[in-house]
C-alpha cells in the first residue's frame, strides 16, 4: 500500500516498491536523542540538522529527501536559491546519516534503525535529494538550469559520502521511481 507524506505544501506519495518511508524529521529519536548536540559548541553555534524524509526502494536504494517551497517568498529566497540551500541540504544528509548509524545501536523502534543502516552498506545505492519549487521555475528551461547549477553544488559537497545527488522540482521530470508528487491546497501561497 503506498505512503502518502506531506511536507512543504506538497505530499510525497512512495509507491509499493518502498519497503521503508517515513518522516524523519518528526520522530521522537530526532527530536529526543539527535538533537542532543543543540548548542553544545558555545559561542559557535550548532545544532543536529535532519532531511524530512527518508525512504528505501526495493531496487533504487536508500533516498533522503528534503522539501522545499519558496513559492511566494522570491526575494526572502533569493540568496537561498544562488547556493545556501545546497549547503543545508548537504547538512541535514551528513546529520541524518549520523543519526541513522546512532539509532541501530540502540533499541528503537520508532522505525527499523538497522534495516536502514544495513541501506547505506557499500555497494548500495544512496540518493540524496532537494525537492524544491520556486515561482521562477515556471520556464522549465529555466528552473532546468538553476536545479541543474544547485545539483552540481550539492554533489560536489557530498563526493566525500559517495551518494547520488537529485534537485528535482514539479516542472522537471521526476527521476526517483514509483514517488510521485502532488501540490496540497495553498501550495505556492506564502505561509501566514
Amino acid at each position: 500500500m503506498p505512503t502518502q507524506l506531506d511536507v512543504e505544501n506538497q505530499c510525497f506519495e512512495f509507491g509499493d516498491e518502498w519497503t521503508i518511508a517515513f518522516k524523519y524529521d518528526d520522530t521522537d529519536f530526532y527530536r529526543r536523542e539527535a538533537t542532543k548536540l543543540q548548542g553544545v559548541i558555545h559561542p559557535i553555534p550548532h545544532s543536529t540538522k535532519a532531511v524530512d524524509l527518508i525512504g528505501v526502494h526495493r531496487v533504487s536504494g536508500m533516498v533522503l529527501l528534503e522539501a522545499k517551497d519558496f513559492r511566494g517568498r522570491r526575494i526572502a529566497n533569493k540568496p537561498r536559491l544562488e547556493g545556501e540551500v545546497s549547503v543545508e541540504v548537504a547538512v541535514k544528509a551528513r546529520d541524518t546519516i549520523a543519526a541513522l548509524i546512532g539509532a541501530a545501536r540502540k533499541p528503537i523502534a520508532e522505525f527499523p534503525s538497522g534495516q536502514l543502516v544495513d541501506a547505506l552498506k557499500p555497494g548500495k545505492d544512496v540518493l540524496v535529494v532537494l525537492w524544491l519549487e520556486d515561482d521562477t521555475f515556471r520556464d522549465a528551461a529555466k528552473a532546468k538550469a538553476t536545479l541543474g547549477t544547485l545539483n552540481q553544488r550539492l554533489k560536489s559537497l557530498l563526493s566525500w559520502l559517495n551518494v547520488r545527488t537529485f534537485v528535482l522540482a514539479s516542472s522537471v521530470p521526476n527521476r526517483i521511481n514509483h514517488l510521485t508528487v502532488t501540490n496540497l491546497p495553498g501550495a505556492g501561497r506564502p505561509k501566514p
